[in-house]
Formats: structure tokens, C-alpha cells, sequence
């Protein structure tokens, strides 16, 4: 018998149709191949998802409200995966809820400071454990790079690029709160931090130049660290392609990722003056051992049950999770101030999409539908 029953607020796309390979990417397959936990309630407010989803995984408890379902199912787990303008209050009410034992939370965690520190204090309140699915946290790929940098494969640390065009699988597929910086930067940033740490100061701009819906088409910012690191990072919704890398830029060569896999760059002696004596150097693709792909769903759920039972921590918290929002509402409070760098911690703590449509900045069109 499984020791956690796990209830799905949000059965959509991560909730369980997320499928790009053999391996579960999706919570609900997770769930379904794991020894300790048992699916037993799923939750949406549209009806054709939520009977499909219940019939797919032999699921009868199916509700459109997460509160009665709190109240009648009493699951052990609750997994948030919802918008993001619903993850305060459900995790909140999923907190004060007596049966629950910890709470998955998807990205991006909220949509402003304020509701990541009313999560944070509910679930620190009830004693329970808040684990934000910033699933590369836990990617054998990215934790490859992670190593390599920390044993000194690329030197010192100097520099981290990273650009992301066109994340959603349609720049119209939702736009009302969450342009490409929620959407799909929360991933990047949350990835600068694990490499970098925390942010000195950050300059940024946000702007909506072609789409019809209120939230930013473009984006970029340029950062320091409080470790002396610098960041350049630009996130953009208007191709017709996507198309994204993320590289660590070091004193003796480069981890670039390219399509979630680790590429390792290293300096090596190229041509040579002879008449001047100088010697140039060139970066040169050198061979890793890359470990076997692996779902970092199922990595995250069992790390979670391993917190559960007194056997590690998580890696990716609700602490963790606010410090990614916080770059994206840096961006935000940049363009706000005429793009003057921000400073960290950050003082405002409203929502930053919201300032700029009142600021006039984002305007929705007519034709946005």
C-alpha cells in the first residue's frame, strides 16, 4: 500500500499531458510509476480535461472545487499546477489543511513577492515542506554542468549568457499574466542562481513591441552577482521559432547548453606569431561522459518523499523559488525606473505586470481575443 496519497489541483498540460519521450514528464505518471504514492483526486475547472484525466488513470474523486476536495479526499500530497495568479491562495488553503503532509508547487511560484512570502509562512506555519518544480533542478544533464564548473573544468566563473525566443508552444497560447519572463525565464533564472547564487543588482527592460496582449514581448537584463559574476539574458516572444541556449563563460573555457545537453569548451593553443611571439588561444569541444537520461519528475518526487521521511532536503524550496521571481520582478521594476539598475533584496513587493499596465507600459488590443 502506498504511504502518500497525492491529489492534482490543475489537470492540464503538467498535470498529465506533458509527453516528450519514454519518461514521465508529467506529475501524474510520475505518481503512477511510484512505489510510495498513490493518485487518488484530481481537480480543474473544465470538465473535458478533468473526465479525461480520471479515466486515463482510474481516478474517481474528480472536482472543480480544490477546497471540497481538501475537505472530502484528505490527500497527503497536494500538487499545485495551476496558473499562476491561483497558487497563493491553493497553497495556502492546501496548508491549513489537516491531512496535508507537503505541498508541490509548479512555476512560476506566484505573481508577486507578497503571495511567494504569505506561501512560504503558510507552509513553514503548518510544518510541511513547499517544493517549486523548477524541474532542471534536478536534470542529470544540467547537474552535469553544475559539476564540471565546481571541479574547475571551465576555471573561474565570469560570465553567464542565456537567451531563450519563442518558449511558448504558441505566443497566443496564454498571455494574461504571463509574458516569456513568467512563463519561460522563471527556468533561466532559477538556473543563474544555482550556478551564481544571489543577485547584487540587476538592469533590465521589458516591452511589449508586437503582440496584442498586455504582458512583455521582449525582454533583457544584465546582472551582477553577489560573487562578482555577471549576467546577460534575453527572452523574446516574437519568432516563429523556438529557440533557447544558456552558457557558463569561464577564465579557461565554456559549458554551453544546447537542446538540454552539456557542450564542454576548453582553451588550447591555436595560431602562433612567430615573428611577434603571440601565442592565440581557441576554444576547443572536448568530450564528457554524460550521464543516462533520467525523468527529474520522478527525481522530485522522491526527493520530496525522501524530505518527507527525515532522509535529505530539497533542493528546490519555496525560499529557492521566490529568489527566481524576484529577478523576474527586478526586470519588471528596472523598466519601471527608466531601466536604472534594481538592488537586491528588492523592496517592492507588489506585482510588477500589473504596475506596467498602470503605468500604461502593456495595453491589451482589441484583437488579443
Amino acid at each position: 500500500m502506498a504511504k502518500y496519497r497525492v491529489a492534482i489541483i490543475g489537470t492540464g498540460r503538467v498535470g498529465y499531458q506533458f509527453s516528450f519521450g519514454d519518461l514521465p514528464d508529467n506529475h501524474a505518471d510520475t505518481i503512477q510509476q511510484s512505489k510510495d504514492c498513490e493518485l487518488v483526486a484530481g481537480v480543474n475547472r473544465g470538465r473535458e480535461k478533468l473526465e479525461t484525466f480520471g479515466q486515463r488513470y482510474g481516478v474517481d474523486a474528480l472536482f472543480h472545487d480544490y477546497r471540497q476536495m481538501l475537505e472530502e479526499v484528505k490527500p497527503d500530497i497536494c500538487i499545485v499546477a495551476t496558473h499562476p495568479e491561483l497558487h497563493c491562495e491553493m497553497v495556502e488553503a492546501c496548508a491549513a489543511a489537516s491531512s496535508t503532509k507537503a505541498i508541490i508547487c509548479e512555476k512560476p511560484m506566484a505573481l508577486s513577492l507578497e503571495e511567494c512570502d504569505r506561501m512560504v509562512a503558510a507552509c513553514d506555519q503548518a510544518g510541511i515542506p513547499l517544493q517549486m518544480n523548477h524541474n532542471r533542478r534536478w536534470s542529470p544533464e544540467w547537474n552535469l554542468g553544475l559539476q564540471l564548473l565546481q571541479e574547475g573544468a571551465i576555471g573561474d566563473l565570469n560570465h553567464i549568457y542565456c537567451y531563450m525566443d519563442g518558449g511558448k508552444p504558441a505566443p497566443w497560447w496564454r498571455s494574461e499574466n504571463e509574458g516569456p519572463l513568467l512563463h519561460d525565464f522563471t527556468h533561466y533564472f532559477d538556473l543563474m542562481d544555482m550556478f551564481a547564487g544571489e543577485v547584487a543588482w540587476l538592469c533590465g527592460m521589458a516591452e511589449q513591441r508586437m503582440r496584442p496582449w498586455a504582458v512583455e514581448d521582449f525582454s533583457a537584463a544584465f546582472m551582477k552577482f553577489k560573487n562578482g559574476t555577471t549576467g546577460l539574458v534575453h527572452s523574446a516572444e516574437l519568432t516563429a521559432y523556438t529557440d533557447h541556449a544558456f552558457e557558463l563563460r569561464g577564465t579557461e573555457g565554456v559549458i554551453r547548453f544546447l537542446g538540454e545537453r552539456v557542450n564542454l569548451y576548453r582553451a588550447v593553443e591555436d595560431d602562433y606569431e612567430p615573428d611577434s611571439g603571440f601565442q592565440w588561444n581557441a576554444l576547443k569541444l572536448t568530450p564528457v561522459d554524460h550521464p543516462p537520461p533520467a525523468s527529474t519528475y520522478v527525481l522530485a518526487l522522491n526527493e520530496l518523499v525522501n524530505a518527507l521521511e527525515g532522509r535529505g532536503e530539497l533542493r528546490s524550496d519555496g525560499r529557492v523559488g521566490r529568489r527566481s521571481l524576484e529577478m523576474v520582478m527586478a526586470v519588471y521594476q528596472s523598466q519601471l525606473a527608466g531601466n536604472r539598475p534594481a538592488h537586491f533584496p528588492l523592496a517592492e513587493r507588489g506585482a510588477g505586470v500589473e504596475a506596467l499596465r498602470r503605468a500604461g507600459r502593456f495595453k491589451q488590443q482589441p484583437d488579443a481575443g
